[in-house]
């Protein structure tokens, strides 16, 4: 499959990383000089046969009464390249899907919100969605007969009225159940505290001696908590590739499972982790030197799974705001731990570029440098805790400033009844998901560790408020499965150690 994938990447242009280098994210390099390794741009996904519309375009799909066909996809994605090169170019399925659906395709890093609510937990994603965008069913990579073979089911449903109905008139009944069980049996709402927790670390523990990764802001929770764990030690060994950037990967109790791409904002991550026990320099200098885009001081999103056929790395040039911002904290965490300036340097200037770059009339910030992507909680809180940790490691008032100030208008912008944040989505009113930490942390326990820095340095009540609200609303809610959640963790364990120190 691997082969398939590699057959579709064509046609692309040289990127010479050490021109980004140059002018100013590190001083290291070759002088300028043309780096024949470096990784070349990653071509756009090839749509194939079929005619693919753009989410905006969804509406075509109740006028012409038929259902959508989401499909959800990354440019770094090696099963997507091959799901493409398989299924996109066989001429029986184009036909089939342009006769049966409205088929729809959304980069899933452009937009995180909708591979949220529709997406099937990884890329590529298949979901078919009532005209009106209610659930039908959906998969995660097929092969040519079993797409074949879903879109003859979904068919055989509209087709068939009363089936129509039957489904429908289901779905109601469960969303009816559904409420009277949290009628009966609402969520606990339990006020933060030393026992509780107690009761959210041994949730994280026992994920980690089940064997499975709890991500990089769980493995900052157990370095925080005191608590001498192997799992970095094992990622460190596990994932990290012969050029000093670390594989996408996630440890299971046999042992890691390892994909070769390279996201930018999970190395950032992981870079404030291996800060923590002396590992990040090497991390810290392979991030910028393999993630630089030609001619910006901003980081790619990644290198792809896939290579071409002369065997160079293809990098994914696209540049997202919190994704950046991710990685100024990472190189603020360098920074901390090995005191070279560099680090500090560069972190100065993604921020400031991020600041110019993704800025809105509104004052928040857009998660994609096109600027046409809607204002997302976790880009602003990434960006509220860059600013933090530029602040504490250079003492600047004027990162403190925008911090407050842009910690204000999250505040407002993002307010929800529950007392957690809530991403604004205008599409349709989406309640608050679990508080599940996925491949990047969640932006509620963010929000909240930012609100307890904020009130740290500023003692002004109504961040701390702010956070106890955010952990009130979701840990004890999620309580069952809050050991995934690393950034609620710290936040709760910041937010009880403050109020002994009170």
């Amino acid at each position: 499959m691997m082969l398939c994938a590699i057959d579709q990447v064509r046609g692309v242009l040289l990127q010479n990383s050490w021109i980004a280098l140059a002018l100013g994210i590190l001083s290291v390099g070759c002088g300028g000089a043309l780096d024949e390794t470096a990784p070349l741009s990653v071509t756009a996904l090839d749509g194939g046969q079929i005619t693919w519309r753009n989410w905006q375009h969804r509406d075509s799909a109740r006028v012409l009464g038929r259902p959508m066909l989401l499909f959800f996809y990354t440019q770094r994605s090696v099963w997507c390249r091959d799901l493409a090169a398989r299924c996109f170019k066989n001429e029986e399925i184009a036909r089939a899907i342009a006769r049966r659906a409205m088929p729809i395709w959304i980069d899933a890093d452009q937009r995180p919100d909708l591979f949220e609510r529709f997406g099937m937990g990884g890329v590529p994603s298949f979901s078919f969605l009532t005209p009106d965008g209610q659930w039908i069913t959906g998969s995660t990579y097929l092969d040519p007969d079993d797409l074949t073979e879903l879109l003859r089911r979904v068919q055989i449903l509209y087709d068939n009225p009363d089936r129509l109905t039957a489904l429908e008139a289901q779905r109601t009944e469960l969303n009816r159940r559904a409420a009277l069980h949290r009628k009966k049996h609402p969520r606990p709402r339990i006020a933060p505290g030393i026992a509780l927790l107690h009761r959210v670390r041994d949730s994280l523990n026992a994920v980690v001696k089940s064997g499975f990764d709890p991500g990089p802001e769980g493995l900052l929770a157990l370095a925080e908590a005191g608590v001498d764990s192997p799992l970095i030690q094992v990622a460190h060994s596990a994932r990290r590739d012969a050029d000093g950037a670390y594989v996408q990967g996630v440890l299971t109790p046999r042992g890691p499972v390892i994909d070769a791409e390279k996201h930018m904002a999970v190395n950032a991550q992981l870079l404030m982790a291996y800060a923590r026990v002396n590992l990040s320099r090497n991390l810290a200098d392979a991030m910028l030197r393999q993630f630089a885009v030609s001619g910006d001081v901003l980081l790619g999103a990644g290198l792809a799974g896939f290579r071409d056929q002369s065997a160079r790395a293809l990098r994914d040039t696209a540049v997202y705001s919190g994704w950046n911002a991710l990685a100024v904290s990472g190189l603020c965490a360098t920074f901390q731990d090995t005191k070279e300036t560099r680090y500090l340097d560069a972190a100065r200037r993604i921020f400031d570029a991020i600041k110019t770059r993704f800025a809105l009339r509104d004052g928040l910030f857009a998660h994609a440098a096109a600027l046409s992507t809607p204002s997302f909680l976790q880009d602003q809180v990434f960006i509220i805790r860059a600013a933090l940790d530029l602040f504490d490691a250079e003492g600047r008032a004027a990162d403190l400033s925008f911090a407050r100030a842009h910690a204000d208008r999250v505040m407002v912008a993002f307010a929800d009844s529950s007392g957690a944040l809530k991403d604004r989505m205008p599409e349709a009113d989406v309640a608050i998901a679990p508080a599940v930490d996925r491949w990047l942390p969640s932006a509620n326990g963010v929000a909240a560790q930012v609100l307890m820095r904020l009130f740290v340095h500023t003692k002004m009540s109504r961040y701390r408020n702010g956070a106890e609200a955010i952990l009130t609303a979701l840990v004890g809610p999620n309580i069952n499965r809050i050991g995934y959640a690393g950034a609620l963790h710290r936040a709760l364990a910041f937010f009880v150690r403050e109020s002994k120190n009170r």
